[in-house]
């Protein structure tokens, strides 16, 4: 079992705030809001690395289902039923494979992994939204139609913020990462 330090779980417990801040920031469009949760979950993958945001994230979704008010409209075991959730389950995917460029310190990397991410997003997003359409709510809606109605409105906005992650990301990083040197009584007084 991997011990965490308790720094380690501060920026964990702080991630998860930012992920429920981001997506309460939501303007509904539609069937899809348009809200700021992929800007949180490359952030937090690229701030916490693979492993620490695969707990944030499915501690999220666990907060949620249980009927915590963390996702963009409410919470609830229910919300499986919402034609979104997809994109959710696809946060905890995404946010394993962006978090493996959090410690490279290759440029392009950062962004190919965050792109790859976004595309796992959509690719859940998209095969749960056709299930949802077509199997529960018994709405006939083709492949194309659901990518027009869960990507295509909001492609731009994302790879906005792919990029603004990305670089908020490179200057949080030298923060984030400073190691401070501990000074102790007996320093100070030699």
């Amino acid at each position: 079992m991997k011990k965490f330090k308790i720094k380690d779980i501060v920026i964990m417990a702080m991630s998860l705030c930012i992920i429920i801040i981001c997506s309460k920031i939501s303007i509904p469009i539609g069937p899809i809001p348009i809200t700021l949760q992929t800007l949180s979950v490359f952030l937090v993958a690229l701030i916490l690395g693979s492993f620490k945001s695969f707990i944030v994230f499915t501690l999220y979704v666990i907060l949620g289902l249980i009927g915590l008010p963390v996702f963009s409209t409410g919470g609830g075991f229910a919300y499986v039923y919402m034609p979104s959730f997809g994109f959710i389950i696809g946060f905890i995917f995404a946010s394993v494979i962006v978090g493996f460029a959090s410690k490279s310190n290759k440029f392009y990397l950062k962004y190919i992994l965050c792109f790859i991410g976004l595309l796992i997003i959509n690719m859940f997003g998209v095969s749960y939204m056709y299930l949802i359409f077509n199997f529960h709510n018994g709405i006939n809606k083709d492949l194309i139609s659901i990518i027009e109605i869960g990507v295509l409105p909001f492609i731009i906005k994302d790879i906005f913020v792919v990029i603004l992650s990305c670089i908020i990301y490179s200057r949080l990083k030298p923060i984030i990462y400073k190691e401070k040197e501990e000074i102790t009584l007996f320093q100070e007084i030699n």
